[in-house]
């Protein structure tokens, strides 16, 4: 079957290179997911986050990324990126991958949206609501849209579980540009980011959408609010990261 015909990814995807993609998404730990490089046109993620960052003052940015689907303000790239991941073709895609066969994108984009995070933002580990008014959610799909990032800027993702009822990291990827994360929504997807250091002129953006099925996945209760428990007892106590519990921002020198 091939897919990626519309906003597409550079070629078309065969049987084989899929199958691949079904594989890694189910074998890889601590629980299914899959990180997908340089994986849309670069011209229709550059004239979103031009948009971005030439609106990034004049935005409420947390009303933003909770509840909004009108991404006209970010121009018209903006519109067919944000379109395309809810369309019918994307969510095919994801449906192969995963192996959810009536998962759908969730089109009024609750608790997603365009996610501006600049210096002194956080993430602590956690798991997400997994119940709404769409129905089970059933995957994560974040795209990130920073540009030229550096390892020492920190921000970078994590993938981990819990011993103890302490945070394991078990995976880190920096947030690089073009880069699709997707990831089984459960009670064990324990994942975070970690403190944002770049300089003040630049930021760590991403694109967040979430989508559902009529029933729920393995490892999954009626959860309707995010769970902080697994956070890491040594950042407790670090300076650097004290009150950083859930997210937030704190100024950082």
């Amino acid at each position: 079957m091939n897919y990626m015909k519309g906003i597409i990814r550079r070629g078309i995807m065969d049987d084989k290179e899929l199958a691949e993609l079904k594989n890694t998404f189910k074998l890889n730990k601590p629980f299914p997911h899959i990180i997908l490089e340089d994986w849309f046109p670069n011209d229709v993620l550059d004239g979103t986050l031009e948009n971005v960052l030439k609106l990034k003052d004049t935005y409420d940015w947390y009303k933003l990324c909770t509840n909004t689907s009108d991404f006209s303000p970010f121009g018209k790239e903006a519109v067919k990126l944000t379109n395309y991941l809810i369309s019918e073709e994307w969510v095919n895609f994801l449906k192969e991958l995963t192996g959810i066969k009536d998962l759908r994108a969730d089109k009024k984009w609750i608790g997603a949206g365009i996610n501006y995070e600049p210096r002194g933002a956080h993430l602590e580990p956690h798991t997400d609501f997994n119940r709404s008014e769409n129905g089970w959610r059933r995957i994560n799909c974040l795209l990130f849209l920073s540009k030229n990032w550096i390892e020492d800027w920190g921000g970078h993702g994590e993938l981990g579980h819990l011993e103890d009822g302490v945070f394991v990291k078990d995976v880190s990827y920096s947030p690089d540009f073009n880069k699709v994360v997707l990831f089984e929504t459960s009670d064990i997807s324990f994942h975070g980011f970690d403190l944002v250091k770049c300089p003040k002129n630049e930021s760590r953006i991403v694109v967040t959408c979430y989508y559902y099925s009529d029933s729920p996945g393995p490892h999954t209760k009626n959860q309707t609010h995010t769970n902080y428990i697994g956070w890491d007892k040594k950042r407790e106590q670090d300076n650097e990261y004290k009150n950083r519990r859930g997210t937030g921002w704190r100024e950082i020198k």
